[in-house]
């Protein structure tokens, strides 16, 4: 069963200063880039689909769009600060696999609820 986004309220990322925080790091290039806030706001209210990963530090990986229509992978877990905040842990432009995984979710009806609006 996949991580219920409807439990969420908001998105919690570490301060810019931290270096080893989940912003810093989902800013990385070869993560989701200068974007990663907005990235990770669009694609999570717009339907993401559950992908099926082996997880070690996120809970959950959907993939959806960003208003651009690229197509990215996030993972995700809940804050251990906050039962209402979802919590980034990374993420990547969405390979064929993820794609193609999206695509089945969206016409067998996966799609996760609307949620952050």
């Amino acid at each position: 069963m996949p991580l219920d986004l409807s439990r969420f309220h908001g998105i919690e990322w570490d301060d810019e200063d931290d270096l080893d925080g989940n912003l810093v790091h989902c800013r990385r290039a070869e993560r989701l880039g200068p974007f990663a806030e907005r990235i990770v706001f669009e694609v999570l209210s717009d339907r993401p689909v559950a992908v099926t990963l082996a997880l070690d530090t996120a809970e959950a990986a959907f993939v959806g769009p960003d208003r651009t229509e690229i197509l990215w992978l996030l993972l995700v877990r809940g804050s251990t600060r906050r039962g209402d905040l979802l919590r980034p842990v990374t993420g990547w432009r969405a390979e064929l696999a993820e794609r193609h995984e999206w695509q089945q979710g969206m016409r067998g009806g996966r799609a996760q609820p609307t949620w952050l609006n």
